[in-house]
């Protein structure tokens, strides 16, 4: 009991700002305690998602590692269906001219762009390999007047829409 009356008469003799200044100190010890805890716990996150790759993480480092290994050949397997795809992909319209071997382009000319190739191809003179065709470009698919009659079933409707 006399300790109580111990710890009374000591809280009497302080004064306000002795007060003021003790809570101070315990809320100032307080606030380091809960962040010191905190940079523990961001350093345990970190170090947990160091740890845990991802598949795309897993990909990215074997891809490193294999460049860095680039004294090996690089073989990559097919399967049939992607080797079929490969074997008959075209790539350029030359290529698939090369491919059909029925015929070949004439050129009128040709400019030069910086890299880029740029080549004026003569539409009513192309070559067939065989022999020399000349393709005439005035096809008409329909006649005038079927052409004039669709025209005003097109305004028409239009109209019958707007």
């Amino acid at each position: 009991m006399k300790l109580f009356n111990d710890i009374g008469d000591f809280l009497e003799t302080l004064s306000f700002i002795d007060i003021v200044f003790f809570f101070a100190v315990m809320i100032l010890v307080i606030l380091v305690v809960t962040l010191i805890y905190f940079i523990r716990i961001n350093k345990d996150d970190e170090e947990e998602k160091k740890n845990d790759e991802t598949a795309e993480m897993k990909i990215v480092k074997e891809i490193r590692e294999n460049m860095k290994n680039d004294n090996d050949d690089v073989v990559i397997n097919f399967t049939d269906y992607e080797h079929d795809q490969e074997e008959k992909a075209i790539i350029s319209y030359d290529e698939l001219l090369n491919k059909s071997n029925k015929y070949g382009l004439n050129y009128e000319k040709e400019d030069v762009y910086d890299d880029l190739s740029v080549k004026k191809v003569n539409l009513d003179n192309i070559a067939n390999k065989n022999s020399e065709i000349k393709v005439n470009s005035d096809v008409r698919v329909i006649s005038f007047a079927k052409e004039e009659a669709f025209l005003e079933a097109l305004k028409r409707l239009q109209k019958e829409l707007g």
